[in-house]
């Protein structure tokens, strides 16, 4: 008998050390990538327990050999998303410009009012316009709600930014087991339904875009004019208003600044617009001079200064709305910001070796443009104007006309 118990032991303790073996490779890199991202980040904790985020990134360590690339994939923007909100920042973007690796079905969508539209497409021109209802069989409100954790974010409005390119990455659709292979059927409200295959994310984003937003159209709408010219200024209504559109900030303001301030002393005028809409961020020592004309008493005066913003108002472009509200008496207008008035930023990049195709951006930097208590993750407009499909492809601008309405 003891010569038996002695061999049940011996065996357990065989086994005990097969459970033991050494970490895979990729397990590896999925532990260093967790251990990164806490030491990396300013307050990783700032929403999600410490506790729940370990026993995740072990969870996806864990089971890392046994998934297939597709549910690796979905692992990691889980991750990368887990944060919760401020931290938009935190993220596997699929159209991440440096890191071309997934695939995503040849659309580009846009969460309007009234529900998700194609706004463009590759080879499938006959679908622009049309909403969408299923994906892959399943109603799109639950296809949104299995995407959700996938999707980083700073609040809701950001959410509904970033939403179009992760349902319509084809790695998300199969790692959530929403679509089974290549193909996808997209099904539109009037009964139309699109079986698509995938193409290189490179694809679409050198030809659609990247981050989503509403494609010039035919109709012109002024918001959507000339967008290769990241600062452009022109006048609207017989030069009464003057109208900056400032995409992106990454270029030095000083001379646009200048140009704005001469227009604007000029007699007549009577408002002053900036429109940040399509401002995703940049670089936030650059809008100085900027700033500093809206600020002065001949601009900044109640009902002459209005900023348009709405979702993909994010990182410098938020930043810069902050810095606005901050130092003048600006009326807001559109739709909440994407990005926090104090937000996580500055991201490193961070690959996986045996996957470098697949790259994850870690805040390394708390900006504070507003009080430091701020518990805001939002700007929300003084002026709530939202936009409709029907606005967008009869080329209406609700926000802009709201701003130039008011006396």
């Amino acid at each position: 008998m003891r010569l038996i118990v002695v061999l049940a032991l011996l065996l357990a303790g065989c086994a005990g050390s097969d459970d033991r073996r050494p970490p895979t490779p990729l397990q590896r890199e999925l532990s260093e990538l967790a251990e990164t991202m806490e030491v990396s980040h300013p307050d990783l904790f700032h929403d999600v327990p410490r506790a729940t985020f370990r026993a995740e990134a072990a969870e996806l360590a864990d089971t890392a050999p046994e998934l297939t690339r597709d549910e690796l994939v979905v692992g990691l923007m889980r991750l990368a998303a887990l944060p919760g909100p401020r931290d938009g920042h935190t993220a596997l973007y699929p159209f991440d410009q440096h890191a071309r690796g997934l695939h995503v079905y040849p659309l580009r969508l846009y969460d309007f009012a009234d529900g998700l539209h194609v706004v463009g497409s590759l080879g499938q021109e006959d679908l622009t316009g049309r909403r969408v209802t299923a994906i892959g069989g399943a109603p799109i409100d639950e296809v949104v709600e299995l995407v959700r954790p996938l999707v980083p974010h700073d609040n809701e409005s950001g959410f509904r930014w970033l939403l179009p390119e992760y349902l319509t990455t084809a790695e998300v659709l199969r790692g959530l087991a929403i679509v089974d292979g290549d193909t996808a059927t997209f099904s539109f409200a009037d009964g139309t339904e699109a079986a698509l295959e995938p193409v290189d994310a490179g694809e679409v984003a050198s030809t659609l875009g990247g981050a989503p937003a509403p494609l010039p159209t035919e109709h012109d709408p002024v918001w959507l004019r000339d967008l290769a010219t990241d600062q452009w200024l022109t006048t609207l209504e017989g030069g009464e208003v003057v109208y900056l559109g400032y995409r992106l900030t990454t270029g030095p303001t000083h001379d646009t600044a200048e140009r704005l301030f001469a227009l604007a002393r000029k007699p007549g005028v009577r408002r002053v617009i900036v429109d940040v809409r399509l401002n995703h961020g940049g670089d936030n020592t650059t809008f100085g001079p900027l700033l500093e004309a809206l600020s002065d008493p001949r601009i900044d005066q109640p009902g002459r200064l209005f900023a348009l913003i709405g979702r993909h108002t994010f990182s410098a472009g938020g930043n810069f709305v902050t810095a606005l509200e901050r130092d003048t008496g600006v009326t807001l207008v559109g739709e909440p910001t994407g990005g926090a008035p104090n937000q996580y930023g500055d991201a490193q990049e961070v690959r996986l070796p045996n996957h470098p195709d697949l790259l994850v951006r870690i805040p390394t930097r708390y900006h504070v443009f507003a009080a430091p208590d701020d518990p805001r993750i939002t700007h929300e407009p003084d002026l709530p104007v939202a936009l409709r499909s029907s606005d967008y492809f009869t080329g209406r601008d609700p926000a802009l006309e709201e701003a130039l309405r008011r006396r």
